[in-house]
């Protein structure tokens, strides 16, 4: 670890190799003494060089994949830190390192049963439980910093279409995070709502903010979600689409679409708390 963060590019490689050999040679030795790496993490600040930085980054990989499942918050708190410094080549490691504990969560959100249907065991099932509230936990944080660091001039259709910055690595850790089978399994076994009802407001969302901040408006995602909660007539749509309207035909049909999907996506308090298309939804369940 101290070549990792004081050393040359040529010795960290060679003590990056060590590491790898320690374990492939005792990885008994190695996980037994893995805890140490936990000790350095503080020191990360102090690494006056961003080539040392990325390297020890790096070379946590091994230890995350041993200390993932019992030292998950430490880890977790370390990745969300390191993943917004301003250097594009030590978000990228530690992007790649977090992927451990990307496997931690999965692992333990959804065991491996064998024979299928197998009932898990008390202590699986408290497992289960603290591994999905840290999954949805490390989400929102990133979900949180995604908000923060969106900015007009990163915007893109695509992730791979972004230009490099902070904003863009966070939304590859949190597609790697939910775009996965394990995560929509663990919303739907938590979710009050049906999961395609969650992504797509989630879409709408982000769509809003977006606009919003094109429009340099001084109202919020959640001022448009109070207006549709809070209606009583029809001129309350209104009341939306005005905030965006700029006179220009083409824009306004583009609004049009989007404040429509908000208005059946999000909750209506006419509706006992839920949303249009969700009372479409029970009605084709019973019939």
């Amino acid at each position: 670890m101290f070549v990792l963060i004081n050393d040359t590019r040529e010795e960290f490689m060679r003590a990056k190799k060590k590491i790898e050999s320690l374990w492939n040679r005792e990885t008994k030795a190695f996980k037994a003494g893995a805890h140490v790496a936990l000790e350095f993490l503080p020191l990360f600040d102090q690494i006056k060089n961003d080539a040392n930085k990325e390297a020890f980054a790096s070379g946590l990989g091994l230890f995350f994949l041993v200390l993932s499942d019992e030292h998950f918050d430490t880890l977790k708190n370390f990745v969300i830190k390191v993943i917004q410094h301003k250097n594009g080549h030590i978000r990228e490691a530690i992007r790649h390192t977090a992927e451990w504990l990307f496997i931690s969560l999965t692992s333990r959100a959804e065991p491996f049963v064998f024979p299928e249907g197998k009932e898990l065991t008390d202590a699986q099932k408290a497992e289960q439980a603290n591994g999905r509230a840290q999954y949805v936990g490390y989400v929102q944080d990133i979900e949180a910093l995604i908000d923060t660091y969106g900015t007009d001039d990163e915007k893109g259709e695509y992730i791979h279409e972004m230009k490099p910055s902070v904003h863009k690595s966070l939304q590859q850790l949190w597609g790697r995070l939910t775009d996965n089978r394990a995560y929509q399994k663990l919303l739907e076994a938590t979710l009050p709502i049906p999961y395609e009802i969650f992504i797509k407001r989630k879409e709408i969302e982000h769509e809003l903010l977006e606009l919003l901040k094109e429009h340099r408006s001084d109202s919020s995602v959640d001022d448009i979600k109070d207006i549709i909660y809070h209606e009583e007539e029809s001129g309350d749509m209104m009341k939306i689409i005005s905030l965006f309207d700029r006179g220009s035909a083409g824009e306004l049909s583009d609004v049009l679409e989007l404040v429509s999907d908000a208005w059946n996506y999000f909750p209506h308090k006419t509706l006992n708390g839920i949303s249009p298309q969700e009372k479409l939804l029970e009605y084709e369940h019973a019939h």
